[in-house]
């Protein structure tokens, strides 16, 4: 059986909380490409994957910290690397991994430290920013979503229909408006400035609607269910439908842990490739695998599985929905990354426009696959 080890600890949960508020069915070998063990791009001189010299130099390693963006939730991002942890996939090519809990910004601050070696942001946009104010050297080497993950709720009745028309609108915020979302509101031609902002605590969406706000930044794949299942009637306001170049769920690691560990890296990325058509394949399976590391965490966030079930799927549509055809899922999409960098240096996120081109790695990924499907060796 797997290893697993999950560090849970109520003092870095209230901290990181803080820091929130404020800022398997139809998946086994028989649907894993079989190719070149050797492919992808971690060096001409790399050892074979699968080959114990290379299971030498990922033991060599050490353990490779895995710090969340939002606790053990089972989001795109997250998901793929427990479920690799779970399943195994890791042992198999001899790395040690370790999952701790965390949220962002947090997790940024941890990788570029060099406390933990691999995450995941909520956007390229956040991974660019953690970049330019924290002087890091993050690099993006996935991205799940080519889209936002985020909307904006309009409770049912109000006179808004579009982006442009939340001048004049009280908008409740936790932390801040996501980056996406910034990119609507510029997009469609108005200041951020020209709408009230309220600074909400917590995360209930009803509570937050009762407050009198005219719309309310959400996840997808969060609290419309919630709202859904209270009855209360909304409409959204979708970055997607606006075609704003926006992304979700971005695994990085650091520039330095990338060049000290190439082949570490690469199979990192190989496994949580092959855990992604996991999780897609069998979501049940993959919900359950987060509420291992939710209960042994005592689950401080009160998760519910029908819940998780719910983001889960809706994000691996939204995945599905925005993944080329005959592209595996995952692989950076660079001419989106350029168009949601220059849309929110645009709209003053970025004063100037940041070397984003040096913030991302492509090819490793793309080695990774066959068409859209992973090899394994």
């Amino acid at each position: 059986m797997p290893r697993t080890r999950t560090r849970a600890r109520s003092a870095v949960f209230a901290t990181l909380a803080a820091l929130l508020l404020l800022g398997a069915a139809g998946c086994g070998d028989d649907d894993v490409a079989v190719g070149s063990p050797g492919a992808g791009d971690a060096g001409a001189d790399a050892a074979p994957v699968g080959s114990a010299e290379r299971c030498a130099a990922n033991r060599a390693a050490g353990t490779v910290t895995f710090v969340t963006p939002f606790d053990f939730a089972a989001a795109a991002g997250i998901i793929e690397t427990i479920v690799a942890e779970g399943e195994g996939y890791f042992e198999e090519l001899c790395i040690d991994v370790e999952l701790q809990p965390g949220f962002a910004p947090a997790n940024a601050a941890l990788v570029i430290e060099g406390q933990a070696q691999m995450s995941s942001a909520g956007s390229f946009g956040e991974l660019v920013n953690n970049n330019v104010r924290g002087e890091g050297d993050l690099v993006a080497l996935l991205q799940w979503g080519k889209t936002a993950i985020e909307a904006i709720v309009i409770p049912e009745g109000s006179d808004i229909a579009s982006f442009a028309d939340l001048c004049g609108a009280t908008v409740g915020i936790k932390g801040d408006l996501p980056y996406s979302l910034q990119a609507a509101v510029g997009l469609a031609g108005i200041e951020r400035s020209c709408f009230d902002e309220v600074l909400l605590d917590g995360f209930d969406p009803i509570q937050h609607l009762d407050l009198g706000l005219d719309a309310l930044p959400v996840y997808k794949s969060n609290e419309p269910r919630t709202l859904e299942q209270a009855g209360r009637g909304f409409t959204l306001l979708d970055p997607l439908e606006a075609e704003v170049p926006a992304s979700f769920g971005v695994v990085f690691t650091s520039r330095g842990f990338l060049e000290r560990h190439p082949t570490v890296v690469e199979d990192y990325l190989r496994a949580i490739l092959r855990a992604h058509r996991f999780a897609a394949a069998d979501p049940e399976a993959a919900v359950d695998h987060a509420f291992s590391h939710i209960d042994a965490a005592g689950n401080p966030f009160f998760f519910a599985q029908e819940q998780e079930l719910f983001r889960w799927t809706t994000e691996r549509d939204l995945i599905a929905a925005t993944t080329p055809e005959g592209e595996g899922p995952g692989l950076l999409d660079l001419d989106r990354l350029e168009a949601e960098i220059e849309l929110l240096t645009s709209v003053g996120v970025y004063d100037p426009e940041p070397d984003w081109r040096s913030m991302v790695d492509r090819d490793l990924a793309a080695g990774l696959y066959d068409g859209p499907d992973p090899i394994w060796p």
